[in-house]
């Protein structure tokens, strides 16, 4: 199966884009995990907190869905997403072949 649970905050704002009759909005969702060293969770010398790692996660969500996200949400707030990883492959202008990896959201709620 392939489904992807993510909760994180929005690194900037949505972004909207319409391709012909399908209407997209790109968001770009960071999730924080703790560095962990040898079975450890690893710990900030100075504050005692866990050091944390952040990832960045390119997320498509398609037509009605997105609408909500572009009028109420803002880069730093947070979501749940729910979808699908995505593959694609093309070629750039030099004719290189370049690769992609995205999360198709099929289910996205406010936090």
């Amino acid at each position: 199966m392939n489904i992807v649970n993510l909760v994180g905050r929005l690194a900037k704002d949505p972004v909207a884009r319409d391709r012909s009759d399908t209407r997209i909005t790109e968001l770009i969702l960071v999730t924080e995990r703790p560095v962990i060293r040898d079975g450890k969770v690893q710990k900030d010398p100075e504050t005692g907190y866990p050091v944390k790692d952040a990832e960045f996660h390119k997320i498509t969500v398609f037509n009605g869905m997105g609408l909500p996200l572009r009028q109420h949400k803002a880069k730093g707030d947070q979501l749940a997403v729910t979808g699908r990883i995505h593959y694609s492959r093309w070629q750039d202008a030099e004719g290189n072949d370049r690769y992609g990896c995205e999360i198709i959201a099929e289910n996205v709620e406010f936090l």
